[in-house]
């Protein structure tokens, strides 16, 4: 058969074996891949085992904060900003204004991102939970500017937070909290809730994605129902309207309904919702949270506050001069690298328009580079009040005074110009007018408002409130102010005018976080000296010492020592009133007339009084016209003024009667001042002596000048100076003696019938 011819035998030597050389090869092949196998097994046995004992011997943290804690700290540039509770005035733009000076710093390191800390101060002072609502909002906004895309922001609260200041904590990327601080709730001193507030806090938290926007509105909300749902896929934080679409996305496997509303969660309830990244309440803490070095957010008092202070003093009537002065110190603040510029005012006014130029100078200063604080201990009366409220913030003291009349009547046309340059201050400022305007302009009402949406009060008048854009959302309340009016700290803070009510200048340092050298822009020794010199006590002894020299002087035969003193004494009067800007020229010439007629009276003209009394009337006009501001006065504070200028006036004239008598009785007889003052003669030397002038009376004369009144006679052989009763007498004509006034001989003409009938 074929077949069996063909086929090979199984038995028989010589035949061929028993694995064809295909099937040898192929049976090869399988054997080296099954040891790959094998060897590809036996390592990822021991790569798996290695792994497990690995993982027995240094087991995970249980959390990624631990885990960080456990890595190397980053070196990444760090910034901490303080941000003093609450969030009101202009505290906001003070926060930016720091970061922006330390944006340079924080991008300093190419692919690194720094790290900027807002670390909550103040939490559990009085009125911490009293955020502005727009302010913290504005700085929740900031915090996600492009500009700072490049920085990490990290809200730290080692003492919580309470009202609007939790919407700033939102806008971070990460919040680290202590143990026992408070997060919450967003409105406690908000009781009215809007749509707009609860949508302004979901849109934050959504993009920030720090806490979930169903939560953060729970934080503001007290109708806000949320639950924290465990599904399949993880756990979800959700309103409980939301649960049941969740349920149709996922297997919900647990409920939890987080409350009670509005939220206050501690640092230790917010750790486990997963909104605080951390648990610190040391600076070393919060810095191992974030992985940085342990001294990374201990503060740097260069940066406290961002700020470098200067303290520039504003003082006495404001003059051109004054303000000039005043606004040089503070560029010179400014261009050495001050910025933060501390006015203290003591001030009750004098020129609104001279003010109204510095206003316009604080309003253009750059508030997020240069913050301008104004410091009133005492008083910033009149036109001063603009320049305080012109500033950033306003620091009084409680008693001090602000507003009111002061220096300067404010008229009419003055009241205008005030109401459209704050006008402008405002819109800078984003503020109302209407109160600051009602402290120095007359007739101004000003009205409390309310806006019932939410509980937000303000205060406007009649055309404030017209112009309005959304006049519609307020109602207008009871009548608060008539100007001009004057408030003292407690009254401008219940009004929202003033920032802080503070006891000196350590509470204003205090109030803004100033520590280290605060420079001092002051008026310099002879400015001290000279605002001393017009300082009212000096001025008056001033007064006591010009009118007691010129007491001596009269008693003193030719020009002495009682001339020369009271020249200096009034001569430093004027000019120290001249360069505190209450004394002129006019003042100066009122003063030389009427001198020049009391000495006209005196010397030239006796016995008239005329020119006597005017001098003396003028004289007395200039002394009060240099003591004050003002020609006539307009107001209460300037009639107060005038009287405190008579006073001293009349005090200074009893002053020069008293010491008119111990002069008499006291200088002729001492040694060292005996030849300043003439002794008066005693009763009988006075007898024995008599007046030789009296044995003239009833001589027979001619004159030998024109006699207009006064003039010069021969008599008996010698010439004398005498007066006319009253006639013009030509030379050469007969006269007799008919008295002796005031030291002068009074002569009449002689007619020609008369002559040689008198004695």
């Amino acid at each position: 058969m074929p077949f069996n011819a063909a086929a090979p035998s199984a038995t028989g030597s010589g035949s061929a074996p028993a694995f064809s050389p295909t099937r040898r090869r192929r049976m090869a092949r399988d054997a080296v891949g099954i040891l790959a196998l094998l060897a590809v097994w036996l390592t990822a046995l021991a790569w798996c085992t290695a792994a497990s004992v690995a993982a027995a011997a240094d087991p995970p943290a249980a959390a990624a904060p631990a885990a960080e804690e456990g890595v190397a700290p980053r070196e990444v540039p760090v910034v901490v900003v303080p941000l003093r509770l609450p969030i009101t005035g202009d505290r906001d733009k003070q926060v930016k204004g720091t970061v922006l000076r330390n944006l340079d710093r924080l991008l300093s390191r190419p692919g690194e991102r720094g790290v900027l800390v807002l670390r909550f101060d103040g939490a559990d002072e009085p009125g911490a939970a009293t955020s502005d609502f727009g302010r913290s909002l504005a700085l929740a906004l900031f915090l996600a500017d492009p500009r700072l895309s490049g920085v990490k922001t990290v809200a730290w609260l080692p003492g919580g937070a309470r009202g609007h200041a939790v919407l700033v904590a939102l806008g971070c990327e990460e919040i680290v909290l202590a143990p026992d601080a408070v997060l919450g709730p967003a409105n406690a001193d908000e009781p009215l809730v809007d749509d707009a507030m609860r949508a302004v806090y979901g849109q934050v938290a959504a993009r920030r994605k720090t806490v979930p926007p169903a939560l953060a509105q729970a934080l503001l909300d007290p109708q806000a129902r949320v639950v924290r749902v465990a599904t399949d896929d993880g756990d979800q934080i959700v309103t409980a309207a939301e649960v049941a679409g969740l349920r149709q996305r996922a297997a919900v496997l647990d409920e939890e309904e987080i409350g009670p509303v509005p939220l206050a969660l501690t640092g230790r309830r917010a750790r486990e919702l997963g909104v605080a990244r951390g648990l610190a309440r040391t600076p070393a803490e919060a810095a191992r949270i974030l992985g940085l070095g342990e001294a990374a957010l201990v503060a740097d008092p260069t940066l406290e506050g961002g700020w470098r202070g200067v303290q520039v003093v504003l003082s006495g009537v404001i003059t051109a001069d004054l303000i000039a002065r005043t606004r040089t110190r503070i560029e010179e603040a400014i261009a050495s690298g001050r910025n933060f510029v501390c006015l203290r005012i003591d001030s009750d006014g004098g020129e609104p328009d001279q003010s109204l130029v510095l206003v316009a100078y604080l309003a253009s200063l750059d508030d997020t580079r240069v913050r301008t604080v104004a410091w009133v201990p005492r008083q910033a009366r009149g036109d001063a009040a603009l320049i305080a409220t012109a500033c950033d913030e306003l620091v009084m003291g409680a008693d001090a005074v602000l507003g009111g009349e002061g220096a300067a009547a404010i008229d009419k046309r003055r009241a205008e110009a005030i109401t459209v340059a704050w006008q402008g201050v405002a819109k800078k400022r984003d503020r109302s007018w209407s109160l600051p305007v009602a402290l120095v302009a007359p007739g101004l009402v000003v009205r409390q408002a309310t806006r019932p949406a939410t509980g937000r009060v303000g205060y406007f008048c009649e055309e404030e409130f017209d112009r309005l854009d959304d006049r519609e959302a307020w109602q207008l309340g009871a009548q608060v102010v008539v100007g001009p009016v004057g408030l003292n700290g407690k009254a401008a803070e219940s009004l929202g005018l003033v920032a802080h009510v503070v006891e000196g200048f350590e509470g204003v340092a205090r109030a803004y976080g100033l520590e280290g050298d605060v420079a001092l822009a002051a008026p310099g020794w002879a400015d001290t000296l000279l605002d001393a010199l017009a300082s009212p006590g000096i001025a008056w002894l001033l007064l006591l010492i010009g009118g007691a020299g010129l007491y001596i002087e009269l008693h003193t035969p030719g020009i002495g020592f009682g001339g020369f003193v009271a020249m200096v004494a009034f001569i430093i009067y004027f000019w120290s009133n001249h360069l505190h800007g209450t004394s002129g020229w006019l003042e100066v010439m009122l003063f030389l007339a009427g001198l020049v007629c009391l000495a006209a009276e005196i010397f030239v003209l006796p016995g008239f009084g005329i020119l006597g009394l005017g001098g003396g009337l003028l004289m007395v006009a200039s002394l009060i016209l240099a003591s004050q501001s003002f020609v006539l006065p307009t107001n209460a504070y300037q009639f107060r003024q005038l009287q405190w200028s008579l006073l001293g006036i009349l005090g200074a004239a009893v002053g020069v009667t008293i010491l008119a008598i111990f002069a008499r009785r006291w200088l002729p007889e001492s040694r060292l001042f005996r030849h300043v003052l003439l002794a008066p003669p005693g009763e009988n030397e006075a007898d024995s002596l008599g007046d030789p002038l009296e044995s003239l009376v009833g001589r027979e004369g001619e004159t030998t000048s024109r006699l207009a009144p006064s003039g010069k006679a021969r008599l008996g052989g010698e010439i004398h100076d005498v007066v006319s009763d009253g006639y013009l007498i030509e030379p050469g004509m007969p006269v007799a003696v008919v008295a002796v006034r005031g030291g002068r001989l009074l002569v009449r003409a002689v007619p020609s019938g008369e002559r040689g009938t008198h004695g």
